[in-house]
């Protein structure tokens, strides 16, 4: 008597048991988890990872419960935070001969996605509040600027209302660079939800993680679509999968950029802790504000909005350069470029660093899209083309600050901060 054939199931408890050893539980402890999911019955079509055609998608719940917590009508959830800003520059009509202005102080990846948008990135100076220059960009504007892209850097609020006004009065997009900035607010509002599009990264080392990751914020219908269309280049995301285009402008060649399953369950747990996340960093960064006194050669950054940062670097800003390298070298808990600058030390979050741009280095020899016969006027890349932003950053010193952190452990910080940099200025 020959035995049943048994169904096909494609993940099980080995798939499963992988995930679980990612966050390092006990062999005993796993033991014991595979014995209790071994009586479990499997269902032929457990396990569906793919966000399309899942009635128990996880990236769906992912994004509606994102909308639903920070105001914005659509969210589109990605692989990355850098896909996140390529296909919202793609969707808002950035291209060849077109222009895009980015601040010289962010990582690479949100001047390196307008190369990549097929565009050319403007990079301008930023202020003391370590964003984006209000005047630099009216500067930077000529007949060719699509886009705005002001970058939320270290959690810290762009001054959205100057930049808002200026786009409006030109005609431009603004795309949010929130990366580094996810739950943090700007007069209230989520960032990310107040230019045309918002842009946040999920990667491990921001605010919440879900391994890779990345989400796209809008409340323009159009702009979504065409960020679905460069996001999924198979359409999956439409009705009527192979359906003719709707409208001109809907369907083109893109990318496949989509989310996993896995990476936005981690994000639906993520998303629970954000509020308490920024609230204990913020509370902490207020705190150590209020409490350390800074020696005469020092004084804390202004910020656009104090209550709307995320509150995991304070920025401290010296009058010289040399202050900031004595300090941070002294290791009494400060970091910055400041020192790794003076060593030499090459650190992408700074344009004089990004030799990818200022070399006008491409894939291929052809050089596009520097040299595309659509651009007028090349800017004039080089090391000492942002002056007010290179100082800035080579007097900066940074506190970082953990969520885990307790109101007495940041009191703690602010009195041996004032004590260490008293006796480095006594």
């Amino acid at each position: 008597m020959t035995a049943a054939k048994m169904p096909w199931i494609k993940y099980t408890t080995e798939e499963l048991m992988e995930l679980i050893d990612i966050f390092q539980v006990s062999p005993d402890a796993q033991h014991r988890i595979r014995e209790i999911l071994d009586g479990e019955a499997h269902a032929p079509d457990a396990g569906n990872f793919f966000r399309y055609y899942n009635p128990r998608s996880k990236v769906e719940q992912f994004e509606k419960q994102t909308a639903q917590k920070v105001g914005s009508k659509h969210v589109l959830a990605v692989n990355s935070g850098t896909s996140a800003l390529v296909a919202s520059l793609v969707a808002g009509g950035v291209g060849p001969g077109t222009e895009v202005i980015v601040p010289g102080y962010t990582f690479f990846a949100s001047a390196s996605a307008v190369v990549v948008a097929k565009a050319v990135p403007v990079i301008v100076d930023i202020d003391e509040t370590l964003t984006m220059d209000p005047a630099a960009v009216v500067r930077a504007i000529t007949p060719r600027t699509r886009a705005i892209m002001p970058v939320h850097m270290l959690g810290l609020p762009s001054n959205m209302d100057a930049i808002m006004e200026i786009a409006r009065k030109h005609n431009l997009l603004v795309i949010e660079d929130a990366a580094q900035a996810f739950g943090g607010k700007y007069k209230g509002r989520y960032l990310g939800t107040i230019g045309d599009t918002g842009c946040v990264s999920l990667d491990a080392y921001k605010v919440i993680g879900t391994g890779e990751g990345g989400l796209v914020l809008t409340n323009d219908d159009w702009l979504y679509t065409r960020a679905q269309s460069y996001h999924d280049t198979a359409a999956c995301w439409r009705s009527d999968r192979y359906a003719v285009e709707r409208k001109t402008g809907e369907l083109f060649c893109g990318e496949n950029y989509r989310m996993p399953e896995t990476c936005a369950a981690v994000g639906l747990a993520q998303l629970r802790k954000l509020d308490q996340i920024n609230q204990r960093t913020n509370a902490c960064w207020t705190r150590i504000r209020s409490e350390a006194k800074l020696p005469a050669c020092a004084r804390w950054a202004p910020v656009n909005d104090p209550a709307g940062v995320c509150g995991y670097n304070l920025a401290i800003l010296f009058d010289q350069h040399e202050q900031a390298v004595k300090a941070i070298t002294a290791k009494i808990g400060l970091g910055g470029l400041a020192a790794g600058d003076t060593r030499g030390v090459r650190d992408w979050h700074v344009y004089w660093n990004w030799e990818h741009i200022l070399e006008q280095k491409t894939a291929t020899p052809e050089g596009c899209p520097f040299k595309c016969p659509h651009v007028v006027n090349l800017p004039d890349y080089r090391p000492d083309m942002c002056p007010r932003t290179r100082d800035i950053i080579r007097r900066l010193a940074v506190v970082g600050i953990s969520p885990a952190m307790t109101d007495d452990e940041a009191s703690a910080i602010a009195a041996k901060l004032t004590t260490d940099l008293s006796v480095l200025w006594s």
